[in-house]
């Protein structure tokens, strides 16, 4: 999940200044969840889960990629938590500085198109009418851009149109780190520059549809199910908090990288906790609670490397 929003973050440099299941036959590491796992808090706030070993124990906080701005939620367990931890592992971030610019602006040509976007969507020109008025914008809008660049442009417009942070929560957990003197630190860092390229270079006219139809999808859906998700996540209801829209997921999980990135992300996550729980005490993760829940994903894969988790209704 995390992983996703760093290349969506990066490919947003190529543009102008300005959750449904994934499709059938894409690679989704996340497709499938670990139903035990997927239990509702029983403490105050969004959902913790914990793991364990003896002398060490990691208490870990299910986050969205996004929450509406405004939406509040208890930091309560959070500051508790934070008393004394040694740490604070963040998911893995992307880094793309302002070196990266000119590179990244190069590959704007990739994302054009001479042929009107109606007719490169093929079947999704009702579906494009619709996200444009939904988006207040007029006929023309997006026109010049291949449907993988259009794609990009509107889900960053439909974010702002909605008020989605892609921000939070992770800011203020950092906000609460510092006021804690706890030091918070990436399970990893990947450069952002080679994700882009591949993804942009290499996609195919049938990734670049796909990943159009699912923000097409999402904007045209409204933000009613996110909201809901994000109300869900911060009462610590886990089964509603990951049955909001994916369709933005959808989109770059279709492009070149993204299934294998994401699985990188998980992997760096587990071995950033394994090394964490050689220090005796307690520290504070946090990470995508789709990723957190998945089969396969990070609870899944400590339990199978012998560490105790115990979830959030225990």
């Amino acid at each position: 999940m995390r992983r996703l929003a760093i290349l969506a973050a990066a490919l947003a440099l190529t543009s102008t200044p300005a959750h449904a299941q994934t499709a059938p036959g894409l690679d989704d590491p996340e497709a499938n969840v670990v139903e035990a796992l997927v239990v509702s808090a029983r403490l105050p706030g969004p959902a913790w889960w914990r793991i364990s070993d003896g002398d060490t124990t990691i208490y870990m906080l299910g986050v969205l990629q996004a929450l509406p701005k405004g939406q509040a939620w208890d930091t309560g367990v959070l500051e508790h938590r934070l008393d004394g931890a040694f740490a604070v592992i963040l998911p893995p971030e992307g880094k793309a500085g302002i070196g990266d610019l000119p590179a990244a602006l190069a590959l704007r040509g990739k994302l054009k198109s001479k042929e009107p976007l109606e007719a490169s969507a093929g079947g999704l020109a009702a579906k494009l009418a619709k996200a444009r008025a939904t988006l207040g914008k007029g006929p023309d809008a997006y026109e010049g851009w291949s449907p993988l660049g259009a794609g990009i442009m509107m889900a960053g417009d439909y974010r702002k149109s909605v008020r989605l942070e892609t921000a939070e929560p992770e800011r203020t957990i950092g906000r609460l780190a510092r006021k804690h003197g706890v030091k918070a630190r990436p399970a990893a860092t990947y450069k952002a520059m080679p994700l882009i390229r591949t993804a942009v270079r290499e996609h195919s006219r049938e990734a670049g549809l796909i990943c159009l139809e699912g923000v097409l999808d999402e904007v045209n859906a409204g933000p009613a199910a996110a909201r809901a998700a994000a109300r869900a996540w911060a009462r610590g209801d886990v089964r509603g908090a990951i049955a909001g829209p994916r369709n933005f997921q959808r989109c770059l999980l279709a492009l070149p990288g993204m299934a294998d990135l994401e699985r990188k992300g998980t992997a760096d996550e587990v071995e950033a906790l394994s090394a964490a729980m050689r220090t005796p005490g307690h520290a504070v993760a946090v990470y995508g609670v789709r990723s957190l829940v998945a089969r396969g994903g990070v609870l899944d894969q400590m339990r199978a490397r012998g560490f105790e988790v115990s979830t959030p209704g225990e």
